[in-house]
């Protein structure tokens, strides 16, 4: 189904030739995310997927703003229910 509302979105022509493949098993849930983007946008996934990743909020580390919550999460103690 076409997007009346934006154009179709592509890469240049050739300008991914050189970039690297990211071939990864994801969570069906999450490549449902990039396969709806695409249809919504009328472009590809791996558009789709560059466009997501283009958006995601860095901090001054280049890592996502997100990541160091998910680590103290992990690397909290767990509490002693025995004390």
């Amino acid at each position: 189904m076409r997007n009346q509302k934006m154009p179709a979105l592509r890469n240049e022509r050739g300008v991914a030739k050189h970039w690297p493949v990211a071939s990864h098993r994801v969570n069906p849930d999450l490549k449902a995310i990039i396969e709806q983007t695409a249809e919504y946008l009328d472009c590809s996934q791996a558009v789709a997927l560059n466009l997501i990743l283009a958006h995601v909020d860095l901090g001054s580390d280049g890592l996502p703003t997100w990541v160091d919550e998910e680590r103290q999460e992990e690397e909290a103690l767990p509490l002693d229910k025995t004390a």
